[in-house]
């Protein structure tokens, strides 16, 4: 077992509450901030990039090489980076990325990350006869899109100084965010479908990851299918339904392309069929799980008004009602559901679905989690929920 820290995205909760599904509990260490520290089992360490391409919510991930005592001064920090730089770069060739990424320091315990980043490059050519440049602008952290880009992790090295509860960790990043390969599945796609929204496939992936151990899951709101083609990556088995023809012709096109540009399975099924009226023989009794962003309402260009959103959310939660009432009758009792349920924002509150919980625990379900998904100049939220049988 190696330790690694997890540099969580925007949204924390949802974040961690992935990489707890997927890593275990018992391996979890502590959490700084932005940083959760795992203990990694071997067949995971093996190939961390395999990892980190599945986790829609990790930004990157850092192998942890030491653990200093809390608030070390610069001697020690610098002897440290020199350990690591011999041992990591010393045989490099060409111009060497470096970058320095400091994480939970504040301006009482800030460490001179420019001091660093200048001993470092004197020490590279002094030792190795190395010439390096600095990913660091500023004593701000690197974007992690300029780390990705300059192929730091590849042709250098980002070292990361994480203070922690009790102790500091040293480590350098080992895997980043593909940020090209999200990008071409969320825009180079042949069929999108803007009007309705589209979910991130970031945002697919970890909703895959919150449902755990799955081989089989099932969409019945597929529309472009997004949530398909990220379970084929993650050497899922996929089943897709949507009440439109059209969105399922969509989302062949879509699986059709991505299997083209990826090592991809095919999808099991994908068929034309109104939600709430799926009966017991159209999707197979080993789901797995089912994953859906489902109809999030129609779309607003401007903040809608209090009528507005009483409608929309009496519509929606009947639609919720209805599907989820087929569901519970035409699946297996450990079945587990990922969602997105509506929400608006309405200037600085979001107003979440009224009669939700209620409503589905006289189906037979209950929510065992729930995370907001948003940004600031979004009128509509998701929240994502996480539903099992009672």
């Amino acid at each position: 077992m190696n330790k690694y820290a997890f540099e969580l995205g925007r949204k924390r909760k949802l974040c961690m509450h992935e990489l707890l599904t997927m890593l275990g509990e018992a391996n979890f260490l502590e959490k700084a901030k932005d940083i959760a520290i795992f203990e990694i089992a071997t067949h995971h360490s093996n190939n961390i990039q395999a990892l980190q391409d599945k986790l829609g919510g990790t930004i990157k991930i850092i192998e942890i090489t030491d653990t200093l005592q809390k608030n070390p001064n610069q001697k020690i920090l610098k002897d440290t980076f020199d350990r690591i730089l011999e041992k990591n770069l010393q045989y490099n060739t060409g111009k060497i990325p470096f970058a320095v990424s400091l994480f939970n320091f504040n301006r009482f315990n800030k460490i001179d990350s420019k001091e660093l980043l200048k001993h470092s490059k004197k020490f590279l050519k002094n030792n190795f006869n190395l010439n390096s440049r600095f990913i660091n602008n500023s004593q701000e952290n690197p974007r992690p899109s300029t780390i990705f880009k300059s192929k730091t992790i590849e042709k250098g090295i980002d070292i990361n100084i994480i203070n922690a509860q009790d102790k500091t960790y040293i480590g350098k990043t080992v895997s980043i965010q593909n940020i090209d390969k999200y990008s071409k599945r969320d825009f180079d796609k042949p069929k999108r479908d803007a009007k309705n929204g589209m979910l991130p496939p970031k945002l697919a992936q970890t909703m895959i990851n919150l449902a755990g151990e799955t081989k089989i899951i099932y969409d019945p709101f597929c529309g472009t299918g997004t949530v398909l083609m990220e379970g084929l990556l993650m050497g899922k088995e996929v089943i897709g339904s949507d009440l439109n023809q059209m969105m399922v012709n969509f989302t062949n096109e879509n699986i059709k392309w991505l299997r083209q540009e990826e090592n991809t399975g095919k999808a099991l099924l994908t068929f034309q069929k109104d939600a709430t009226k799926l009966v017991q023989n159209e999707i197979p009794e080993d789901i797995d799980a089912i994953i859906t962003e489902g109809y999030l309402g129609r779309p607003f260009l401007n903040t809608p008004t209090p009528a507005q959103i009483e409608q929309s959310f009496k519509e929606l939660l009947e639609m919720h009602k209805n599907w989820l009432s087929t569901i519970h009758k035409i699946t297996s009792k450990d079945i587990t559901i990922v969602m997105c349920k509506t929400g608006y924002r309405v200037n600085e509150r979001i107003l979440h679905m009224p009669n939700f919980k209620e409503t589905i625990e006289k189906i037979g379900f209950k929510i065992t989690e729930t995370f907001t998904y948003e940004r600031s100049t979004q009128i509509v939220i998701r929240d994502i929920i996480i539903l099992k049988k009672i």
